[in-house]
């Protein structure tokens, strides 16, 4: 098996997942020396970088099945923008497809993203949905994703895309972990219960949808759709996170007037300055708008079966946190 994003947060669950299977793992890896953890674990890195056309040429030798995980990033390192996007997602996945059907892969399965869908707003969306993305990481998760099922018709190959909403766990340093620290410090505002609707999905979940995408026949040439098979409001995460805490939610929440006031406030302020500040109109509309999604498609054709819910996750997760900050 070869891994790229190996070392990423998904990229490690999936490897340990591997190596409990006794299975051969490569990862793919820009750094040999980040692949040093699992040295004693019978991971072998290989050199190869996404955005370099070269380096992917012998990536896949004596590869059955390819788990790719690695792209660029929502947010790009600064000067990326469209472009990075592209290299590195869309051009990065078009050569190791290549490189993979000289090596006589055999499996193929792709990490993308609902983002490569847009968000619905009241809309529950499934896999039949239109895709709109509207940014760039969207648009290039989506052409990546159609790349990959070319590869099906083009070389036999059995391949399939996972679109993943918001992944939380353990040894993720992303949006809800920002959000626990900033509740624990009293810096997140109390929302009201406005409804919002979000997906998410557990870190060890996305895991066996995975390795069912890799194992189920029925998986070649499709499009699934991974969640927890529920949705939460922003108020609802808030107080859940609290909850984990330990301590008890707020009884009072910011009416939304005021919030939106507070949104149109730091969009005058990130304009004179010339850079966003740190609340603003988009932030306000990413903590109260809603993105979900339906996985029926994968618990139907795949056998995918949820097992972690929210409560779960957020208990590692501040059980992490508060070891973070013991002296």
């Amino acid at each position: 098996m070869l891994i790229t994003g190996a070392t990423g947060f998904i990229g490690r669950r999936l490897v340990t997942a591997l190596l409990n299977r006794k299975t051969t793992v490569y990862a793919l890896v820009r750094d040999i020396v980040r692949i040093d953890p699992w040295r004693q674990a019978a991971v072998t890195a290989r050199s190869g970088d996404l955005g370099k056309v070269d380096s992917l040429t012998d990536v896949c030798m004596d590869v059955h099945t390819v788990f790719h995980l690695a792209s660029c990033g929502e947010e790009p390192e600064p000067g990326g923008g469209e472009d990075a996007h592209w290299r590195v997602t869309v051009e990065g996945t078009r050569h190791l497809l290549e490189a993979a059907a000289r090596s006589g892969v055999k499996r193929f399965i792709n990490v993308s993203s609902v983002k490569a869908m847009g968000e619905g707003g009241e809309a529950c969306l499934d896999e039949a949905s239109p895709a709109t993305p509207v940014s760039s990481y969207g648009r290039a998760k989506l052409e990546a994703e159609g790349l990959v099922l070319e590869a099906c018709r083009k070389h036999g190959m059995h391949v399939c895309n996972l679109r993943l909403p918001l992944v939380y766990g353990c040894d993720n340093r992303g949006n809800i972990w920002r959000m626990i620290a900033a509740i624990d410090r009293g810096r997140f505002p109390p929302l009201p219960e406005i409804g919002n609707k979000r997906s998410m999905v557990h870190v060890d979940d996305v895991v066996q949808a995975l390795l069912l995408a890799a194992d189920n026949p029925a998986a070649n040439g499709q499009t699934y759709i991974v969640t927890d098979g529920r949705e939460y409001s922003t108020h609802q995460i808030h107080a859940a996170i609290c909850k984990a805490l330990g301590r008890l939610p707020p009884r009072w929440t910011i009416p939304m007037g005021l919030l939106r006031m507070a949104g149109r406030l730091g969009d005058a302020i990130g304009s004179i300055r010339g850079r966003d500040f740190v609340f603003n109109s988009g932030v306000l509309n990413k903590l109260t708008g809603s993105a979900w999604y339906s996985c029926r498609k994968s618990e139907t054709e795949l056998g995918y079966r949820p097992r972690f819910f929210l409560d779960d996750g957020l208990r590692e997760m501040t059980d992490e946190y508060k070891r973070t900050l013991e002296p």
